[in-house]
């Protein structure tokens, strides 16, 4: 199983990506591109916020709310209002101050705005947490066997996307406090 590419296929069946281009005014192929960039970021943000001490707790307060009001149980309700679920926050809290430069580089290459990409990951955030929350709730995990998941599929995320790939070894280096969140060290 792999949550990022289960996700691409979800957000690219139907009207489901021309819904999202639609609802953040971008072009469908730069959306789906900054989407193909955000969803391994964030998996990978998450794989980093688990590893340090007190981030899996963080992450299963996120994931047990996330997992009551999982958009992909009905995603097109999803797109068609997505500030609804609180990505702008949830993207805030797993990349911290590594936002910004994140959002830069995924608009370099992707040609979207930065404000625009913003917004692709306010909604990548709640696919991620409420696919990952509904398997941590029915698989009654703890926090290690979220740690294990995340990390790999962090891993098989970054397989697939050799932009995200280069775009996390980029900011790996960057320094930000651990209580800002970020990618870091995630591969």
């Amino acid at each position: 199983m792999d949550i990022v590419a289960d996700l691409m296929k979800q957000v690219a069946t139907g009207d489901n990506l021309s819904m999202l281009a639609k609802s953040v005014g971008g072009d469908s192929s730069a959306v789906q591109s900054a989407l193909s960039m955000g969803l391994p970021m964030i998996m990978g943000s998450m794989a980093n916020t688990a590893s340090t001490p007190g981030g899996a707790d963080i992450l299963t307060k996120m994931l047990t709310s996330g997992a009551s009001s999982n958009p992909l149980d009905n995603l097109g309700g999803f797109l068609s209002n997505p500030a609804a679920a609180g990505g702008s926050a949830m993207v805030s809290t797993l990349l911290g101050g590594q936002m910004s430069g994140i959002q830069s580089a995924i608009s370099q290459k992707t040609g979207l705005p930065p404000a625009i990409v913003s917004q692709v990951m306010a909604i990548a955030a709640p696919m991620v947490i409420g696919y990952v929350g509904k398997m941590f709730v029915s698989q009654k995990m703890d926090t290690k066997g979220l740690t294990s998941l995340l990390g790999d599929q962090s891993k098989l995320a970054m397989a697939a996307s050799p932009d995200a790939a280069a775009l996390a070894k980029q900011f790996m280096g960057a320094a930000a406090p651990e209580s800002a969140g970020g990618v870091g060290g995630f591969l």
